[in-house]
């Protein structure tokens, strides 16, 4: 295998048009763009067309994309659970980077783990853009000396994702899909939604776990996980307004639970249509200061990331008063973990985030949408979980 690898991408929408693909053809010294699938005939031409895609390796099925491009790794950016296509990327020893959600069963997850073990080595990089962000990795470091850290809170502001993208000049929205296509992908989530929370649960439970709890809550799950160690139990979760309109209006989403060494974690995630700009904080208090990571709208690339760190004064200083500091990164996160992908598929380095950190969020995940149901009856996977 050459020093550049053979790269597919699966889905030309938003994400793949403002980040993925312009980062790929950033990194020219990491990869090789052979490959593009869409259900959109007019996107796959037009994204082909301007990355320099030849017509013959522009696909409407990503599996056959997969089995005939040549491609080393797959980027999966289509919309719903990846358990099928990465499934079958990995047993025709394709490497896979995953966008969320990456399945939305702990079944499929279990199929992955399987099928990456009969590879016998490192082959699904799961991207949570979070994880890879260097003010993050700060924070991470200044937390490896403190014992007492009391609370962790995570608040998420989120206005619509055409305002977050309003920048982008993305494409207009394709009118040439297969609509039998749509239908059967459309009842594929549904077969998967009902192994996941139960068959007949309502329309609003079921756009809660897919789009909102494993389609965005679950990037700040993956946070507390990859910094904390993860929820080791979920006690609380409440959506509010009570009239918030299935797919349209979400609401208000706040998680409670405790993470290892009985630290308490809230998560309060707002969707606000009219809010000025996508904000999100992640602040931890300890015994003796604070540290505050603020993200900035995750579209637009090199968007810093801040770390506010509060603390006393070093010994022998005059008594009283705080130390402010901060630092703040222009590193993009998404291309930190394209990077890591590289190492992965020519190193054989482990990312930070896998199959096993996925099915480990997806669980979370169950754990919160079984709370959100209130009196609503869960079946499937979350009954257990």
């Amino acid at each position: 295998m050459s020093d550049r690898v053979r790269l597919a991408v699966a889905g030309l929408g938003a994400v793949a048009q403002s980040v993925h693909l312009p980062l790929i053809a950033r990194r020219w010294d990491l990869f090789e763009l052979v490959a593009v699938c869409d259900l959109a005939p007019s996107l796959r031409t037009a994204v082909g067309e301007q990355y320099g895609v030849p017509e013959e390796r522009r696909y409407a099925d990503a599996g056959t994309m997969i089995e005939q491009s040549g491609a080393e790794g797959v980027v999966l950016l289509t919309s719903g659970s990846h358990g099928e296509a990465a499934l079958r990327a990995l047993r025709a020893g394709v490497a896979v980077f995953c966008e969320k959600p990456l399945t939305y069963t702990a079944a499929e997850a279990d199929a992955l783990a399987a099928a990456e073990h009969e590879l016998g080595r490192p082959a699904l990089l799961l991207a949570y853009m979070k994880e890879h962000d260097e003010a993050v990795w700060q924070l991470s470091e200044r937390l490896a000396g403190v014992d007492d850290v009391r609370t962790v809170e995570v608040e998420v502001l989120h206005p619509t994702g055409d305002s977050q993208l309003a920048f982008a000049n993305l494409r207009p929205a394709p009118l040439d899909v297969d609509p039998d296509a749509v239908s059967r992908l459309a009842a594929e989530s549904g077969r998967l939604l009902d192994a996941a929370i139960g068959a007949g649960t309502s329309d609003r439970l079921r756009h809660l776990y897919a789009n909102v709890v494993l389609g965005s809550l679950v990037h700040d799950t993956s946070l507390l996980r990859a910094v904390l160690g993860g929820l080791v139990t979920v006690d609380g979760a409440r959506q509010w307004p009570a009239g918030a309109e299935p797919g349209r209006e979400p609401g208000s989403v706040e998680v409670t639970g405790e993470l290892p060494g009985a630290v308490r974690a809230r998560m309060s995630w707002h969707y606000l249509p009219d809010y000025p700009a996508y904000t999100e904080t992640l602040t931890v208090h300890h015994g003796s200061g604070s540290l505050r990571v603020t993200f900035g709208t995750p579209y637009v690339l090199n968007n810093p990331t801040r770390l506010e760190v509060v603390e006393a004064p070093p010994a022998g200083t005059a008594a009283g008063g705080e130390v402010r500091s901060v630092f703040t990164s222009t590193g993009e996160s998404f291309e930190n973990e394209l990077s890591d992908f590289h190492r992965m598929v020519t190193a054989g380095e482990r990312p930070r985030a896998g199959v096993a950190e996925g099915r480990a969020d997806i669980l979370t995940s169950q754990r919160i949408i079984r709370l959100l149901a209130g009196d609503e009856p869960v079946g499937g996977e979350a009954a257990r979980a």
